[in-house]
């Protein structure tokens, strides 16, 4: 008789022990939100991991230019396309930029599928750094 209780009252503790794990084990396989918001300081470029830059600032529709509209020939030219005249152009624009628009030059750039030069980029981050 006892036995049997011992069984019964074991069978019923495995059974709570495995219901209560998968339950944990369920809790914490929940993603966090993607899209939580978090706070981004206003002098914040988005070109370098330290710094997050929401980008959803930018409307995609809408593109922001840096009085640069001569640019938009360089659409969908590949790096290894373009000639040191664009290259030269582009560079032109980055060092008449300020220090904190950089990061929102080079969104507008992508937002307008302008490839920005892998040299280009890092200048960007040395002017950025300077800041």
């Amino acid at each position: 008789m006892y036995y049997f209780i011992g069984i019964i009252f074991l069978t019923v503790f495995v059974f709570a022990v495995i219901r209560f794990s998968k339950k944990k084990q369920e809790t914490l396989a929940e993603p966090e939100p993607l899209n939580k918001a978090r706070p981004v300081a206003s002098d914040c470029c988005g070109a370098h991991e330290i710094c997050e830059f929401d980008s959803s600032v930018f409307d995609q529709d809408q593109i922001i230019y840096f009085d640069d509209e001569e640019l938009d020939e360089l659409r969908n030219v590949r790096e290894e396309l373009l000639t040191e005249k664009q290259i030269e152009d582009l560079r032109e624009v980055l060092y008449t930029l300020q220090t904190n628009d950089i990061g929102k030059w080079i969104t507008s750039l992508a937002s307008r599928r302008i490839h920005l030069p892998a040299i280009l980029q890092q200048e960007a981050r040395q002017l950025m750094s300077e800041f």
